[in-house]
């Protein structure tokens, strides 16, 4: 009897302690996945998107992980044993330079510069459309084939090592010194013979101290002029419209003062609101959904909408914003049309004033395109030309109705 209860009570701790069979010896797919903590798209990718991929592909990993948390490591191992990535946080210098190395290595065209991005056996993928669409179908080929190895990347192995990765092979120095005794040795003298170190090689020598500044894009930080040639068509373009912006800021301002600038049509205010929804319903899609955005020969929308700056305070999306603005300017210029005054008038004002703050926002966003994220957005130029031509409209009325407001 008491054979038999030792029996099963081995058998049954061995149930406990033995891993499900697919991380002993199953095929495993393998991959890099770059990521910087305060990008969205990265953010929608890990928290949205790999939990039900990695459920349908072996179950959920073995570690928790938070991709906003910007004290993670440079490496950071992600497995359940079916699927293991690489978590390379590009926000370190060491990441940042496997990054680098990633993208020369793979030629990666300037364009697809950005996180997060994929890497599985030969190929790369980047956005937060592209990689939750394509990583399943990877899973399956890659384990029907018997498992996906590490990319072949320069300095992988070392950052396997520092991710605790056992069983990968880290590159490694070893100085040999040879010593002598002294003619007549004494009991306390070392005894002849040889001492070897042992040092770990570091493919990224430039590692260390505080991480070296990045871009939205993983990339090591670059001069302004750099990143205008990124897109010059579309970046020239983006300083026509902001200069075309600041002038009528200007212009504007004196014209309505010397009282040249009149009443519009009255149908051009929600037509050009009407225009500036569709534009703002659209990048919402593409914002929130994380679809690849239709850009056509000019620009490279894909790149602003990945960036942070796609965020509001990191939370609101800016299509949602633009969206939400062009309502009110529906609802001001509805009520300027149909209320008694005085709140025709303060209706008027408010209209101009938010026409004004949102040339003053359009601005802003416009600059950030060639001079800090390096790539434009035709979809965010052409709200920034409607929002110009609302303030062109309605300036007139408004000042009109605040003297009015004045007198009264």
């Amino acid at each position: 009897m008491r054979r038999t209860l030792a029996a099963a009570a081995a058998a049954l701790l061995l149930l406990v302690i033995t891993p499900p069979a697919s991380a002993q010896g199953g095929p495993t797919v393998r991959g890099l996945f770059f990521y910087s903590p305060t990008c969205g798209h990265c953010h929608k990718v890990v928290v949205d998107d790999l939990p039900g991929i990695f459920a349908e592909h072996g179950g959920a990993p073995s570690t928790a992980f938070d991709v906003s948390a910007t004290d993670n490591a440079a490496f950071t191992i992600l497995s359940n044993g079916t699927l293991e990535l690489l978590m390379v946080n590009v926000t370190t210098e060491a990441g940042a330079s496997l990054y680098a190395t990633t993208s020369t290595e793979y030629d990666i065209p300037s364009e697809q510069m950005g996180v997060p991005r994929l890497v599985i056996g030969d190929e790369f993928y980047v956005g937060s459309g592209a990689i939750p669409a394509a990583l399943p179908g990877l899973i399956d080929a890659g384990l029907a084939a018997g498992g996906t190895d590490w990319p072949s990347v320069t300095g992988l192995d070392w950052a396997l090592g520092e991710a605790g990765v056992p069983g990968e092979t880290i590159a490694e120095e070893t100085t040999t010194t040879t010593f002598a005794l002294p003619a007549e040795s004494g009991p306390t003298t070392p005894a002849a013979g040889t001492e070897t170190t042992t040092t770990t090689l570091n493919p990224f020598p430039d590692v260390g101290g505080t991480p070296t500044p990045v871009s939205e894009f993983g990339e090591p930080l670059v001069t302004v002029g750099d990143k205008f040639g990124n897109d010059p068509a579309g970046n020239t373009l983006a300083v026509v419209v902001l200069a075309g912006m600041l002038a009528s800021l200007a212009l504007v301002w004196v014209l309505v003062r010397r009282g040249r600038l009149g009443s519009a049509p009255g149908w051009l205010v929600p037509a050009l609101a009407a225009a500036g929804i569709l534009v703002a319903i659209y990048l919402t899609y593409v914002e929130t959904s994380g679809s690849e955005a239709v850009c056509g020969p000019v620009g490279n929308c894909n790149a602003v909408q990945q960036s942070k700056f796609a965020l509001l305070f990191g939370v609101i999306h800016v299509g949602l914003v633009g969206l939400i603005s062009y309502a009110v300017v529906v609802a001001a210029w509805l009520a300027s049309r149909l209320l008694k005054p005085p709140w025709a008038d303060w209706a008027a004002v408010a209209l101009a004033l938010g026409a004004a703050g949102g040339v003053a926002f359009s601005i802003y966003l416009t600059f950030l395109e060639p001079f800090v994220i390096g790539s434009t957005c035709i979809w965010c130029l052409s709200s920034a030309v409607i929002v110009t031509a609302l303030f062109w409209v309605t300036a007139g009325p408004g000042w009109t109705a605040w003297r009015r407001l004045r007198t009264r």
